[in-house]
C-alpha cells in the first residue's frame, strides 16, 4: 500500500508521541507555511480544512485495519479496550505507529 498524503500526515504526527483523534485532525489540517515561518499553526477555519473530520476518522480506521497504527491507550477501557479495537469509539483511543507504520513513513519521506 502506498501512503496517501493524509496517511503520511497521520504517521508524522505520531512520530514523537501518541495522539488522539483530535490531535491527528488538527495536525492534518495545520498550515505548513505558518510552521515554516516559525509561527504556531492555529486550529483551522472552515475555508482552511484540507481533510474533514470524517476523512481523518475513515483513514484512522483503515490504518488500524492495515496495521500501520495501533491503539496505545484508551480514555475508557470499558468502551474502548486497547486489546480489541471498537471502531465506533475511536475518539477514546490514543494511537501510535506500528513497526510497519514507522517503516512506511521513512520510505515515503525519502521520495
Amino acid at each position: 500500500m502506498q501512503l496517501t498524503e493524509l496517511q503520511f500526515d497521520i504517521l508524522r504526527c505520531l512520530a514523537d508521541d501518541y495522539e488522539d483523534v483530535e490531535q491527528l485532525y488538527l495536525y492534518a489540517n495545520r498550515d505548513p507555511a505558518e510552521e515554516e515561518a516559525g509561527r504556531a499553526s492555529l486550529p483551522p477555519i472552515a475555508s482552511q480544512i484540507r481533510f474533514p473530520l470524517r476523512d481523518v476518522l475513515d483513514e484512522i480506521a483503515e490504518m488500524l485495519r492495515e496495521g500501520y497504527i495501533e491503539p496505545k491507550y484508551s480514555n475508557d477501557q470499558e468502551v474502548a479496550r486497547v486489546d480489541k479495537v471498537n471502531f465506533t469509539a475511536l475518539h477514546h483511543y490514543w494511537f501510535g505507529p506500528t513497526d510497519k507504520g514507522t517503516r512506511a513513513v521513512k520510505a515515503y519521506s525519502r521520495r
